[in-house]
């Protein structure tokens, strides 16, 4: 499916799920070289940043969150810019990507602000909003840990121990996709600049520090899921062990209990106050003062 929208002279075109119609349109209406053209037919396994006469070739991935699944996975989209026309082309289209299409192609407020000024600035918005989702992404991330740490000291250690795993393989893969991009952004801003000129720098430069703000609020969530995943084991241990400490406790407290039970229901003619009046109550108070002894001992111990 393709869609294209132009206004005062720059032209979008974007491809979803290409195929060989739309490599035959890019080709009658381009001269982009056969390698590149071949990358948008087939999925690439790194980011990258390819400068060719009179045009920029782009490889990036954006994290996208399934909510069934309960995981983050990367979605790719190529671009291809020269200073009129910018390009994208992806199997599966992004909210932000499909948002800014749709408002483009509705509103000649937003085509205006997005497209007067080249196709290099409408690639600079496009990543922006990109970014700017990425952004979002690790905010409800931040506020997952938030609710994780609330949980974990409200005594819901157990219940905790799925939620952390699903949110830290959730910072594992947006790490994944997002660390990879370092030498994209930072290639950007200078092939950009040197491709459509130095006052397009400074565009490039700011995406390169949302990169780096995304990134270091993942290496501080890295951390923090990390911490409250040892804190959660911690208490589950010390709690495991109490109940531990506990059964062992009332388990030897029973054990001479049980001992002089045995004894007195051993069938023998000597056998100490058998037959005795109150020989029942006897036994019972045997039986009590033997725990009271032990229970005693115990707590002097410290042990209860």
């Amino acid at each position: 499916m393709r869609s294209i929208i132009e206004y005062q002279g720059t032209t979008w075109i974007d491809i979803q799920d290409p195929g060989k119609e739309d490599m035959d349109f890019l080709r009658g209406k381009f001269a982009f070289h056969p390698i590149v053209l071949e990358q948008l037919t087939r999925p690439s396994w790194a980011t990258k940043v390819e400068t060719f006469p009179g045009y920029l070739f782009l490889v990036l991935f954006f994290p996208i969150y399934n909510k069934e699944r309960r995981e983050t996975r990367p979605r790719e989209l190529d671009l291809i810019v020269t200073k009129d026309t910018l390009i994208t082309s992806h199997v599966q289209s992004s909210l932000p990507l499909k948002k800014l299409l749709d408002q483009c192609n509705l509103y000649e407020e937003t085509r205006k602000k997005h497209m007067e000024q080249g196709a290099p600035l409408l690639m600079y918005f496009l990543l922006h909003e990109l970014w700017e989702d990425c952004g979002v992404k690790i905010q409800r991330i931040g506020k997952k840990l938030e609710t994780i740490e609330e949980s974990i000291f409200q005594g819901r250690e157990k219940e905790m121990l799925r939620e952390i795993s699903f949110v830290k393989a959730d910072v594992i893969n947006f790490w994944k996709i997002a660390r990879p991009q370092k030498g994209v952004v930072t290639s950007l801003r200078d092939t950009a600049s040197e491709s459509f000129g130095k006052e397009i720098a400074p565009y490039f430069s700011h995406l390169r520090n949302h990169w780096a703000r995304a990134t270091s609020n993942l290496i501080a969530y890295k951390e923090t899921v990390e911490a409250l995943e040892d804190t959660n084991n911690s208490l589950l241990s010390y709690k495991t062990n109490e109940i531990v400490r506990i059964l062992t406790v009332f388990s030897v407290i029973l054990l001479p209990l049980t001992l002089i039970s045995q004894l007195f229901g051993m069938s023998t003619t000597s056998l100490p106050f058998a037959g005795k009046t109150y020989d029942f109550w006897i036994v019972i108070g045997m039986l009590l003062a033997a725990f009271l002894v032990t229970v005693g001992y115990f707590k002097s111990k410290k042990w209860l």
